[in-house]
């Protein structure tokens, strides 16, 4: 039998400042700025129970306290106008951020520095007529590691699946772009078409490897789940969604989504480069009660 036992402590502080300034009753102009500090402490031990006594004893190979902070510069810039039927936003947004973590136990450092960055967007949307609509999008994104894909702790709380962190993460960007046709047919009926397609460098995705196992007593390997940057990710598609209300007491959504992916993943020892084609649709039934009740049902594929 194994046991962990664990903890830790985290401080985060955020400064920000926004500006609005409506220039006219079409032309809008916006601003901010923002600051975000974390400082994260943590400690993670294992033991293994000895047959004979009973008695748990530590684990010092895969005993961990793990301590890292990050920090966020952000500033951004917005500028919108309508020009009759026709609307349009133009924004920017200048980030730097860096990272150091430190395995105390281990003796061992962990950084991640990112020099000033652009994330530009552009919103337009035209009205074509009553009823149709046009819009399209494009933004460039950031996506850091999650908490836990950072911290190199193994995960014994699924027997089946031991996870691991991997502090070497680094964030992920990515570049999206959307083009929407919207019609609304009849009163409380409307459709929604999107194509899709966005790109992403340093994609976050998981993988599986086999290493020794943690239980010193056995000679075995096992596999472990843990995180990876994949060179590049290409995602196109088309979504399509519909809003249909039946009468007074039942809405239906649904929801039918058809993309391709292309993961070049080669870089990472034992993964291949694929692509693959897929979908999924969406079905949700909202009902209204009697007495303020609502009910709603939901299938997927």
């Amino acid at each position: 039998a194994e046991r962990a036992t664990g903890g830790g402590d985290t401080k985060l502080y955020i400064f920000f400042t926004d500006y609005v300034n409506p220039l006219t009753a079409t032309q809008k102009v916006e601003a901010g700025a923002r600051v975000a500090y974390r400082d994260y402490k943590s400690w993670n031990d294992n033991y293994i129970q000895d047959p004979v006594s009973g008695d748990y004893i530590i684990i010092p190979a895969i005993t961990v306290k793990y301590n890292f902070n990050d920090i966020i510069y952000a500033a951004y810039g917005t500028y919108s106008q309508q020009i009759k039927s026709f609307n349009y936003q133009l924004g920017l947004r200048a980030e730097s951020s860096n990272y150091h973590g430190e395995l105390t136990n281990k003796n061992q450092e962990f950084s991640n520095n990112y020099p000033l960055s652009l994330f530009p967007s552009l919103f337009v949307s035209k009205k074509i007529n009553a009823k149709q609509e046009m819009q399209f999008n494009y933004s460039r994104k950031i996506n850091r590691p999650g908490f836990y894909q950072i911290l190199p702790f193994v995960d014994f709380s699924d027997s089946l699946n031991l996870a691991v962190g991997n502090p070497d993460l680094i964030p992920e960007f990515t570049n999206l772009v959307e083009l929407s046709w919207s019609l609304q047919y009849k009163p409380n009926q409307s459709l929604l078409a999107t194509v899709y397609g966005k790109n992403t460098s340093n994609f976050i995705t998981r993988y599986q490897y086999k290493d020794a196992n943690t239980d010193p007593s056995k000679p075995d390997s096992v596999i472990y789940i843990s995180y990876a940057n994949a060179s590049q990710s290409y995602t196109i598609g088309l979504e399509i969604t519909g809003k249909n209300k039946i009468n007074k007491w039942w809405d239906i959504t649904s929801n039918i989504n058809f993309f391709d992916v292309s993961l070049k993943a080669s870089n990472i020892t034992g993964l291949p480069d694929y692509n693959q084609f897929s979908w999924f649709a969406k079905v949700n039934n909202s009902f209204r009660m009697p007495k303020n009740f609502s009910l709603q049902l939901s299938a997927d594929y």
